[in-house]
């Protein structure tokens, strides 16, 4: 007998809230979909994704107290077929931890921005030593905070080359301005990306269900500008973001220490500073209709 899942009939307030959040899937998936498509990942394999998504989201977020969540459930949470979703359950799960060398290199930089004997008096990022010999603070000095057994050639030959730092006419290592993450290497950028955009649309839903209290999201947006004066602005965005980020990674960094080792020391945060720029006119309304 062929299975079959019906969404119940909707009323009109229903219909139109549905009709709004359709609107803003829309205007949120375009940008993603456009880039989808330009690395080369088609639909097919999105609906893989999505799929195998679905019903992991609904195993292990939507269980009802005390009871095993059964394929039918799940199938009825997602509307996928009960077979299907069994073959998904017993599907490799994916390893969605960040790679060792991307999380290795992001707490270093974030140390660096953070912890005071690698600061100046402004509070900001001082140039290190390549060698522990000459005096200031060094290479090494910042990869021993990491607490493990690193060669700090190894971590200057892949900073150097992900663009994350540059070198002067002393052979000191300084750190680009505005590095909190590499700025090149595709990979690496993946990683964040992923990581980034999944908490802000995490932040932003549980805004949408009447999380209390609810968390910070809020952004101001201006139209009908000049490119000089967008230019302008982009500048400033990024002035204003990483001095934001480097104050808070200061003082997150001061309360984890504070915190490490407490029992209930199992909150995770994160705070994110974007600008996004474009033509008014490079982006067609979803609604408009086409010949």
């Amino acid at each position: 007998m062929k299975e079959n899942i019906e969404n119940p009939p909707l009323s009109s307030a229903s219909e139109g809230r549905e009709h709004t959040l359709t609107r803003a899937l829309r205007r949120l998936l375009r940008p993603l979909v456009r880039f989808l498509i330009a690395r080369q990942l088609t639909f097919p394999m999105l609906d893989a994704i999505l799929r195998s998504l679905y019903v992991d989201v609904a195993d292990s977020d939507f269980r009802l107290p005390d009871k095993v969540q059964s394929a039918s459930r799940v199938a009825l949470l997602t509307g996928i077929h009960r077979r299907e979703v069994k073959r998904l359950r017993g599907a490799q799960a994916y390893d969605d931890r960040v790679p060792e060398a991307v999380s290795l290199s992001a707490r270093l930089i974030a140390d660096w921005n953070a912890r005071s004997e690698f600061l100046d008096q402004a509070g900001n990022p001082v140039p290190l030593n390549r060698s522990s010999r000459r005096p200031g603070p060094s290479l090494r000095d910042l990869a021993e905070t990491a607490g493990q057994d690193i060669r700090p050639q190894a971590i200057l030959d892949e900073w150097l080359r992900l663009g994350v730092v540059e070198l002067d006419e002393e052979g000191r290592v300084h750190l680009r301005r505005g590095s909190f993450v590499a700025e090149a290497g595709f990979e690496e950028k993946v990683e964040f990306f992923g990581r980034t955009v999944g908490a802000h649309i995490q932040a932003a839903s549980r805004n949408l269900e009447g999380t209390e209290p609810p968390m910070f999201d809020q952004v101001v947006y201006y139209e009908g500008l000049r490119p000089s004066s967008a230019e302008r602005l982009a500048r400033r965005a990024r002035e204003l973001g990483i001095s934001a980020l480097r104050e808070w990674n200061r003082e997150a960094a001061q309360l984890q220490k504070t915190d490490r080792g407490a029992a209930d020391a199992k909150e995770r945060v994160q705070f994110g500073a974007y600008a996004a720029f474009e033509a008014e006119d490079d982006e067609t309304d979803p609604e408009e209709p086409r010949d």
